[in-house]
């Protein structure tokens, strides 16, 4: 499960922002929590999280930092070169932060393990990378630590990997590559493997429209796999979309595109694995008497709607995440969503029934329905940008700012209390109109 992930000086994040999953001594709404049983049973941690705010004030690039993050884990010591492909982009707006480095980390926990892992980069060279375990009410040590080109490693840890770390790694650890990239290509580094695993636990979600047709088929893919359709339809079934089971007839669907999904979706779409496919809704047929006569199919993506579309895709994507333990990032996950089946589908990945493995939901959303109890508060993050055009993360309800709960947050969070809108167009709504 992620715990923690700071980003700074990136895009419009001119100072560290930390998005914590660690969960508040708040008693509303105690199944959208995870206990991590292996490690503490006392520790709390959140299931999903719903990022709120102004459009154009950063939702979106702190979506786009966490990904980055990901695919340079995956991809630098493949590509060579952290510039080749990746926008790294420090904050542009300030002169101060022009030249100074990038900052990513993240502390994740896998079973009875809490790592810590991050680096710093600028003008595509490593200057610093780190990574940390802890035990259960052990202190934390290092695996290794990086300054540049000096590399300190864990002495036991390179010993149980027979010294193949400093041996097969350290060299081609330049100074444009992480070193994790290159421990991740290799084979049988302990406490690697894990680290790999939770990596490709990460689903990124793309905004519907042009991505459809290839969210369509990605979901056929699942929803041909007997091990997620009672799900699906448990998910169907609830939305009372007019239709209660869907039929597929799927051609030409590899065997191996299955599996490559279940290894992971890491913002990896196989939209060539499929040379054909169709999805059919079966809908009721009555007489002039509404007595049931028949059945007749329609086709899903020519004969009903973009919102029920869209929700048969979120709810395979959402089952394989349930089953699989997944972490999944969702911009705009309310858009085509009528608010009703929005807050149905937030209710349905809490359900301790549905997720009961830790798998977890973070989303972007201009909807408030979900401010109105339907989440905890300290679910609640909110993106706002200042003048100087800094964005900023807040946690709606911490310690040190606390939300009363007899409050109606939507209310406050819509009259600007909280931030996360516009001050200018809040500024705007309160004028009397020209036209008036």
């Amino acid at each position: 499960m992620l715990l923690k992930f700071i980003i700074g000086n990136h895009l419009s994040f001119k100072d560290k922002q930390e998005f914590s999953l660690i969960a508040e001594p708040l008693k509303e709404l105690p199944t959208h929590l995870h206990i991590p049983h292996f490690y503490d049973a006392q520790e709390r941690i959140l299931k999903s999280a719903a990022f709120h705010g102004h459009n154009s004030h950063g939702k979106t690039n702190f979506f786009k930092s966490y990904k980055l993050l990901i695919q340079l884990l995956l991809n630098s010591f493949t590509n060579n070169n952290l510039s080749t492909g990746f926008v790294i982009a420090p904050f542009l707006l300030n002169t101060s932060t022009i030249d100074k480095p990038t900052h990513f980390e993240i502390l994740f926990l896998i079973k009875n393990i809490k790592y810590r892992y991050g680096f710093e980069i600028s003008q595509g060279v490593i200057i610093s990378e780190w990574l940390f375990y802890a035990e259960y009410r052990i202190r934390e040590n290092y695996l290794f630590i990086r300054n540049k080109q000096d590399f300190q490693l864990s002495k036991t840890w390179n010993k149980e990997s027979e010294n193949r770390i400093e041996l097969q790694s350290l060299s081609f650890a330049k100074e444009k590559v992480l070193l994790l990239s290159v421990l991740l290509s290799l084979d049988k580094i302990p406490r690697i493997d894990s680290i790999l695993s939770w990596i490709n636990q990460q689903i990124f979600i793309p905004t519907f429209g042009e991505n459809t047709n290839n969210l369509l088929k990605n979901a056929t893919l699942i929803y041909s796999n007997p091990n997620y359709k009672n799900r699906i339809l448990y998910f169907i079934e609830k939305a009372d979309l007019g239709f209660k089971t869907i039929f597929d007839k799927i051609e030409n669907t590899h065997a191996t595109a299955i599996q490559k999904f279940d290894k992971g979706l890491v913002n990896l779409w196989y939209s060539n694995e499929i040379e054909r496919f169709e999805l059919y809704t079966q809908h009721t047929v009555y007489d002039e008497n509404y007595i049931i006569k028949s059945n007749q199919l329609f086709d899903l993506l020519k004969d009903e709607s973009d919102g029920s579309i869209k929700f048969f895709i979120l709810a395979c994507l959402f089952s394989h995440s349930i089953i699989n333990s997944n972490i999944t990032w969702a911009d705009e996950l309310d858009a085509r969503l009528h608010p009703e089946l929005f807050e149905l589908l937030i209710k349905l990945f809490h359900e301790p029934e549905l997720n009961s493995n830790g798998a977890q939901l973070f989303f972007t959303t201009h909807s408030t329905v979900l401010l109105n109890k339907k989440l905890r508060r300290d679910q609640v993050y909110l993106v706002e940008k200042n003048e100087y055009g800094e964005s900023t993360l807040k946690r709606l309800h911490t310690k040190e700012s606390p939300v009363r709960i007899d409050i109606s947050i939507e209310k406050e969070y819509r009259k600007g209390t909280y931030g996360g809108v516009s001050k200018k167009v809040k500024k705007s709504n309160d004028l009397p109109s020209l036209f008036d």
